[in-house]
């Protein structure tokens, strides 16, 4: 994945530059991967970044020319013509257009107020040597992931937790509220890892370290709190009309280049939309499904992709062999904090490669909080009424539903039970503290942002960011800064993006959404007409002939390939003898959940599975 590494050490340790290679040469997934490295072994400080070479094709390190500035960086700004125009205007000359160079100008501007300024999905490192200190900040989303461990007059920081465990010196000790939150909501929250000493980088963060006083400081410089207020006579009408205005100007800028553009396209609104609005002189772009065969998802998407008029290809899921297969790449890419019944496109990542440079992902566009559709819940005055729901939908309603209260009470060994015992929901307290300034509606929104959406979902785009790049129109400032600032009803059901898509697509709005399998209209008839066409193909289906059959909702289907397929190398992991020596688990709950599973008694019990797996994977491979 691409990122900027480094090791910076105040007691000018000729070992960092040592370890920054490792920390490249660990971090080099494919042939394919560019790493670039700085080293001054006489200040301590080794600054590296790492890539595809489909972005920053540019050389790094940029130097500024008094020779005190240095920078490195990954992803690109937006909309920066602007910026570059006003510094001209002050008296500051460019030699080239690269971001690295508008950046750089920038800082020299406004000191570290100059990321504010920043638009776009990026992360940087800038070494000023006339303070002796590095200087890293990250976009408004952390869209690239950067963990860090300051530790003995040393910091560290790396796109991958492999990267900093490249130091000898470092504490590999386990975080168990990490793990009772991994138990609980099937990802992490906050800046937590799996281990004790090493932490991500939250949101739009300034992270400075003073090397001369081995001090660090992470500041936030945005949060939910600076999205501007609308108009309270906004109609519905008039906020479609401009969200749409606005995630077409978006991706407008995402296509500007010459890349080779791409959406991974399903049957939801999500992906349809993005098509819809890639500029006529950029298509036919190229459209991805992959899936089991019969889902509404492959079905609905060769129907986009034909009035789109995409260049589609469609991958099918067979079985669920791909699964174990693609398992250790999977976990070398996402170091547990993805598990693996997520793993779904790791097997296509290298013919999807020869076919497209950038995907358009519609990641952001389905945010869990609007997902979670709970009036009651967003709009309550009590807060711990709030919190409890909260706490809730994060376990249950995410993804597939976690251990239960019950189930937690006797998942852990006897040596870890009292302290595990409702660790994870005090942890989650301790984190959705953070947001307490907010209403309740926006701490809800930022709290999914900062955790669900960037702790869990985000990782879909880590592994992708391993043969092609990411760009995200949902995460455009302007638009996200518009719908956020929208009553929640507005956009429950995604009512928002319907609106978009009858507005200026309506040829993609005759394809029914795959959640409902009805039509995108808002003339009710229609819906009306659709939904009788449905009951009554039902009522053929299983009354008096198959002649509609039903088509499944899933195009991925992990609990059945549990257990056939993927038996023996699930059982081989949870029940595994290393699993039980660890003392971490009791014996007694993962065989019930295990065999419970296997009985097929009860849908949707992977998710009490899944994680317990994929957090022994991790242990098993960076932690023995």
């Amino acid at each position: 994945m691409s990122g900027i590494f480094g090791v910076v050490d105040t007691k000018q340790n000729s070992a960092s530059a040592y370890i920054s290679r490792m920390m490249a040469e660990r971090m080099s997934h494919r042939q394919w991967y560019v790493a670039e490295t700085y080293h001054d072994e006489g200040a301590g400080v080794s600054l590296g970044r790492i890539g595809i070479g489909i972005f920053n094709q540019e050389r790094q390190p940029v130097n500024g020319e008094d020779g005190n500035l240095l920078i490195f960086l990954s992803g690109e700004f937006y909309r920066a013509a602007g910026l570059r125009r006003s510094l001209q205007a002050k008296g500051y000359r460019f030699r080239t257009d690269d971001d690295l160079e508008l950046a750089l100008r920038l800082y020299l501007d406004k000191g570290q107020a100059f990321v504010r300024d920043l638009e776009g999905v990026f992360l940087l490192a800038i070494w000023d040597r006339s303070k002796n200190e590095i200087i890293i900040a990250n976009d408004r989303f952390g869209l690239y992931p950067l963990l860090y461990a300051h530790h003995h007059g040393r910091l560290l920081f790396a796109p991958e937790m492999k990267g900093i465990l490249c130091d000898p010196d470092l504490r590999k000790e386990l975080d168990l509220t990490a793990l009772a939150e991994y138990a609980r909501f099937q990802h992490l929250l906050g800046d937590k890892t799996f281990f004790q000493d090493l932490k991500l980088l939250p949101c739009a963060s300034i992270l400075r370290y003073q090397i001369d006083s081995d001090t660090l400081t992470i500041q936030p410089y945005w949060d939910f709190s600076e999205i501007p207020a609308l108009p309270p006579s906004l109609t519905f009408g008039e906020a479609a009309e401009e969200a749409g205005r606005r995630l077409k100007s978006a991706i407008d800028e995402l296509s500007r280049d010459d890349h080779r553009l791409g959406v991974y396209l399903s049957g939801g609104v999500d992906s349809r939309v993005i098509l819809g609005l890639i500029p006529p002189d950029k298509m036919p772009v190229t459209s991805i499904t992959y899936g089991l065969r019969n889902c509404r998802d492959v079905i609905y998407a060769k129907q986009l992709a034909a009035r789109a008029r995409s260049r589609h290809y469609y991958f099918e899921f067979v079985d669920g062999t791909w699964v174990k297969e693609q398992a250790d790449f999977h976990l070398e890419l996402t170091e547990g904090f993805h598990s693996w019944i997520h793993s779904h496109g790791m097997s296509l990542l290298q013919p999807i490669r020869e076919l497209i440079d950038v995907n358009l992902t519609g990641f952001g566009g389905g945010q869990s909080v609007i997902d979670w559709e709970d009036p009651a819940f967003l709009q309550t005055k009590d807060d711990l009424i709030f919190t409890n729901r909260l706490f809730f939908l994060l376990s249950q309603e995410t993804t597939w539903p976690s251990i239960d209260d019950i189930e937690e009470r006797g998942l852990f060994s006897r040596r870890l039970l009292s302290q595990m015992r409702g660790l994870a929901y005090d942890s989650f307290r301790e984190e959705l503290a953070r947001f307490n300034h907010l209403p309740h509606a926006q701490r809800a929104a930022y709290f999914a942002l900062c955790n669900p959406d960037r702790r869990l979902f985000q990782y879909y785009t880590v592994f992708n960011r391993s043969h092609i790049e990411q760009r995200f129109p949902f995460y455009d400032y302007r638009y996200f800064e518009f719908v956020y600032a929208l009553p929640p009803e507005m956009l429950y059901d995604r009512r928002l993006r319907r609106a978009v898509i009858i507005k200026m697509m309506r040829p993609l709005a005759g394809v029914p959404y795959n959640k409902d399998d009805l039509p995108i209209t808002d003339y009710e008839p229609i819906r009306l007409a659709a939904k009788l066409l449905q009951k009554g193909k039902k009522y053929f289906h299983h009354r008096l002939t198959r002649l509609f059959p039903e088509r499944s909702t899933l195009y991925a289907d992990y609990e059945n390939w549990l257990r056939h397929e993927l038996r023996e190398w699930g059982e081989g992991i949870l029940l595994g003898e290393r699993t039980l020596q660890r003392d971490i688990f009791n014996p007694e709950l993962l065989k019930a959940l295990w065999n419970h599973h296997q009985a097929g008694l009860e849908t949707n019990t992977i998710g009490k599975i899944a994680p317990l797996m994929t957090w022994e994977m991790m242990a098993r491979k960076f932690f023995d």
